[in-house]
């Protein structure tokens, strides 16, 4: 018997150690095992890859426009008190005020003198050379060497078509013009003189880049039907190749200010021209300026 019981005692024993056993060898939680793969928040992870919004990049890129200081405001700019009378007229088909005023020639083949913009009485351009006086009306005419050389290759072109060209009119200066401009009120009225010439401080033709080209066939004179002769046309289609442009265009004499004029060329380059004269606007359109 007591065999039996010792036996008995010994079986339960093995039970309550074998069922502890089974207990510690089973798995963790799963709740447990879920917390150890958990990753960040999205929301902080987003606020890792976040840049910079796109106004405060934009306005690093943002450049100030340049200015120029060869342009002064017209109440800086020295007085004429001799210069011509400009009428009431203040619309581009008078004398209307001033923009600004340029003081010295920087070299920008883009300059702009018109109605709106003027030059000072001793402006005088850079880079000037004589015009050989056998190519031209008058004598001591000159031009920017640039605009010079680009013509001399037109008009050698011109001449082996059998076009016979001139210059009758190139840089001009202040007090020239002044005259040009009294001489255009004593023939006609105020008010076709500010169509047919420029005042004083605001003639292309201060620039040393314009010039008025005449011919044999127009008997050195200037006349509107020049654009109807074989070597008006020839300029017409031909002169964007050498960087001119036919600067005062028909029909366009509410943003030149001027009346049309087939004879007066302005040099801006080949690539400027070519795009001028393909879309056949204005200087003024293709600055921005009309």
């Amino acid at each position: 018997m007591r065999k039996f019981l010792a036996l008995l005692l010994i079986l339960c024993m093995v039970f309550v150690f074998t069922a502890c056993g089974s207990e510690e060898s089973s798995e963790e939680p799963g709740d447990q095992s879920q917390e150890t793969e958990v990753t960040e928040p999205e929301d902080e992870q987003e606020t890792e890859d976040v840049q910079e919004p796109e106004d405060e990049q934009e306005s690093e890129d943002v450049q100030e426009p340049e200015t120029k200081d060869n342009l002064v405001d017209p109440a800086d700019a020295p007085e004429d008190s001799s210069a011509p009378p400009t009428g009431d007229d203040k619309s581009i088909r008078g004398i209307p005020d001033l923009i600004d005023v340029l003081t010295y020639d920087d070299g920008d083949l883009m300059v702009l003198v018109n109605k709106y913009h003027g030059t000072t009485p001793d402006y005088r351009p850079t880079d000037m050379v004589p015009v050989d006086p056998a190519l031209a009306t008058w004598n001591d005419l000159s031009l920017k060497e640039e605009a010079y050389d680009a013509y001399l290759e037109m008009y050698e072109d011109a001449k082996a078509e059998g076009f016979d060209l001139k210059i009758c009119s190139a840089f001009r200066s202040y007090e020239g013009q002044k005259q040009l401009f009294t001489n255009a009120i004593n023939s006609y009225d105020l008010a076709f003189a500010h169509m047919y010439s420029a005042y004083p401080g605001r003639s292309e033709h201060h620039t040393g880049l314009a010039i008025d080209i005449t011919s044999a066939s127009m008997e050195w004179g200037l006349r509107q039907d020049f654009a109807d002769y074989p070597d008006g046309k020839w300029l017409y289609e031909h002169c964007q190749d050498y960087g001119y442009i036919l600067r005062y265009l028909e029909g366009a004499e509410d943003i030149t200010g001027y009346m049309y004029e087939p004879w007066h060329f302005r040099y801006v380059g080949k690539d400027v021209a070519k795009e001028i004269m393909e879309k056949g606007i204005t200087l003024e359109e293709y600055l921005g300026e009309a």
